[in-house]
């Protein structure tokens, strides 16, 4: 019992990002302490009380999470998603089901009708998504947190989405959004050392929600959606540019392409 417990703290600490160090100075004890509470995983019920309000957490929440922890996200067959693919909508609402809205929550927000909504929930239970109950009621049958196939037949949609995502930030920024872009120019190495750093700071955040998810009731959260990109910058394929307008031999001169957007207007 003592180690699942303390596998729980574990995991809530690193959700936190509380260290050993951090744990010690709000308890009073020095780290060398805390580092072999944690080893021995063994200590008295009041001392489990101190650390866990030293991290800032109930025990109650740590002991109902301590046989559950972050699993593999889930895969949807591939004759599925080509299905979804060519039913947008139908995608959208299982996405939005899938972040737990309520299909009466949906029904507001998209300013839908009860009739529409039943015959897209009755749409997802034929592909064997969901489960319809009484009235508009409906249980996923797909495990969350779901892993899409970003090289599939959705891969348009999904282009869709964070494209219309990073605009709404764009035009959102004083409240509901953030929005950071830039270039630099950098050593490939440390690039590399962004991007891990990136990818460890979405783990983070993945691992929070989770905490979040399995101690905090239901309309307590909110969705949120983490998009992120970064590489060399591909200028041909996002800034392109074409002839100028008065170059008079532009046009007796081939030229390859360059991937992406036609150039705009000289």
């Amino acid at each position: 019992m003592n180690s699942l417990i303390f596998e729980a703290l574990k995991r809530t600490l690193k959700a936190k990002g509380v260290t050993y160090r951090v744990l010690a100075e709000r308890m009073g004890v020095s780290e060398p302490t805390v580092k072999r509470i944690f080893h021995e995983r063994n200590c008295k019920l009041d001392r489990l009380v101190e650390i866990c309000a030293a991290a800032g957490m109930e025990l109650e929440n740590v002991l109902g999470s301590m046989n559950r922890g972050p699993g593999p996200a889930n895969h949807i067959a591939p004759e599925i998603e080509r299905k979804l693919a060519s039913r947008p909508a139908l995608l959208f609402i299982f996405v939005m089901l899938s972040e737990k809205f309520t299909p009466e929550g949906i029904m507001r927000s998209q300013g839908l009708s009860e009739a529409s909504m039943f015959l897209y929930l009755r749409d997802l239970e034929e592909l064997g998504l969901v489960a319809l109950g009484r009235g508009l009621s409906a249980r996923l049958l797909v495990e969350t947190p779901i892993q899409w196939n970003f090289e599939g037949p959705l891969r348009p949609l999904f282009e869709m989405t964070n494209k219309n995502f990073i605009g709404w930030a764009i035009t959102h920024l004083e409240r509901e959004a953030t929005f950071v872009s830039f270039s630099r120019r950098m050593r490939p190495e440390t690039a590399e050392m962004l991007r891990r750093e990136a990818e460890e700071l979405a783990e983070r955040a993945k691992l929070l929600a989770y905490h979040d998810q399995h101690t905090t009731p239901e309309d307590g959260l909110v969705g949120y959606k983490w998009t992120f990109a970064f590489g060399a910058t591909p200028f041909p394929a996002i800034m392109p540019v074409g002839p100028h307008p008065r170059d008079a031999g532009a046009g007796d001169r081939p030229v390859a392409p360059a991937k992406g957007r036609p150039p705009l207007p000289a």
